[in-house]
């Protein structure tokens, strides 16, 4: 059964692309950060590089009332990401292990190799929908 997400990122999967700039513009709040983490299930390292940030910063946002933009429209992002992923693989923790699996498709990379850019969430998402459909390459 998959984690079911709270608050901000409640039906995040749900989002038109406007409602998801909306969302990120007003800023998430910084715990959700921590929430997105769990979804994924990676550590505040691991969290800090998908946000392009240091863990000293990772730390202190979450202490955050709001996030800026940018991090915000991120972990929505990777939220949504997480959700997807959950449903296609129908489990979470098995979503999960395939995130940290080398895949041939992507040089060898893993899926989480590649979330700390919007270029490879989408690309990750590409692939789930493949996945989702059985569509393979």
């Amino acid at each position: 059964m998959a984690t079911q997400p709270a608050s901000a990122l409640q039906n995040v999967g749900k989002l038109s692309p406007l409602q998801l700039i909306d969302r990120s513009r007003q800023g998430l709040i910084g715990t959700e950060a921590g929430r997105v983490a769990g979804l994924l299930d990676v550590s505040d390292k691991d969290m800090a590089r998908l946000l392009n940030q240091s863990v000293a910063t990772f730390h202190r946002q979450a202490k955050l009332q709001r996030l800026d933009a940018a991090t915000s429209e991120r972990l929505l992002l990777l939220a949504r990401l997480a959700i997807y992923g959950a449903t296609v693989f129908q489990d979470q923790g098995k979503f999960t292990r395939w995130l940290r699996r080398p895949l041939r498709l992507l040089a060898d990379r893993s899926p989480l190799d590649l979330l700390d850019s919007t270029t490879g969430i989408q690309l990750v998402e590409d692939i789930l929908g493949r996945i989702e459909y059985g569509v393979f390459s």
